[in-house]
């Protein structure tokens, strides 16, 4: 029987106490630079508890950041700084390496699926954690700005063997010249959906199924990991993968619920089992291999 969805009161107290304490601890996992990142960290931190659409940019002149993770060059006046932080969503990034790790341990090839690079933080994580493990990573961006910082990223911490980008959005149809919104202060935060508050410039993007792109190149992996962060498109991108899901591998997937809860209905009614919610952003699921498929 699947496990169902589940965040109780104990595992908010759990992430909000993880959550400052990643934040205390940042200088320590920061080489450069230390006390800038640190200091608008707190600034954006007191900004998004007083109103989570408020946004803090990056004014500093400095456009690289080198962490424990990797090396990460940002664009200015964005809120990237705080994308490439080691506390950015950091309890889920250590379930993610614990999960692909075990995974290698068992002697299984692992592809990531890194679905909404934005500057390739998860990408540049799992291909330093990895490198020279059977991990294979698929980074997929449809902003032409966001692909090149994620390559420049890519090169700058010599991954270019380990990690390929697809400058698609990966979603239930294919489909050329699909406008986006582009939120230039937070790019990773550009949406597909109308109706948004602030006022954002429109370009036009691809998409594509991730079966047409992957359907038959996944035999030689054992398992399939998803991070998917689009912006409240999460559904429309599994639709896209159905395919490849339905093939006998074992799934698991990362996915940003906090922004349309009604992911986490489909997942349970398309007989996905909850695993674990670590943080307020995202939960972790599993699709498990039907016998004899």
């Amino acid at each position: 029987m699947n496990r169902k969805f589940s965040y109780s009161f104990a595992d908010k107290v759990s992430f909000y106490l993880s959550y400052l304490y990643y934040k205390v601890i940042l200088p320590f996992e920061v080489s450069s630079p230390r006390v800038r990142l640190w200091w608008y960290e707190f600034r954006y931190s007191i900004a998004k508890f007083k109103d989570y659409e408020s946004n803090v940019t990056w004014k500093y002149a400095i456009n690289t950041i080198k962490t424990k993770f990797g090396l990460f060059k940002i664009r200015p006046n964005t809120s990237d700084a705080a994308n490439v932080s080691p506390a950015f969503e950091r309890r889920d990034q250590n379930y993610l390496i614990r999960l692909i790790d075990s995974k290698i341990r068992e002697n299984k090839k692992v592809l990531f699926l890194d679905v909404g690079g934005d500057l390739g933080s998860y990408s540049v994580l799992v291909g330093n954690a990895f490198r020279g493990k059977p991990v294979t990573i698929h980074c997929f961006e449809p902003i032409d700005q966001s692909c090149l910082l994620i390559k420049e990223n890519i090169a700058l911490n010599s991954l270019e063997k380990s990690v390929e980008v697809f400058p698609v959005a990966l979603l239930n149809e294919d489909k050329d010249n699909v406008p986006m919104q582009l939120n230039t202060m937070t790019p990773g935060s550009s949406t597909m959906k109308p109706g948004e508050k602030e006022k954002l410039s429109t370009v036009t993007i691809t998409t594509r199924k991730l079966d047409t792109l992957l359907n038959n190149q996944i035999a030689a992996y054992d398992t399939i990991v998803f991070k998917i962060d689009v912006e409240g498109v999460e559904q429309e991108v599994i639709e896209g993968a159905q395919k490849i899901i339905s093939q006998g591998k074992e799934v698991y997937v990362m996915v940003e619920d906090f922004i349309k809860s009604q992911i986490i209905t489909y997942l349970e009614t398309q007989g996905w089992s909850f695993l674990a919610k670590v943080t307020s952003y995202n939960s972790w699921w599993l699709y498990q291999p039907k016998p004899n498929s």
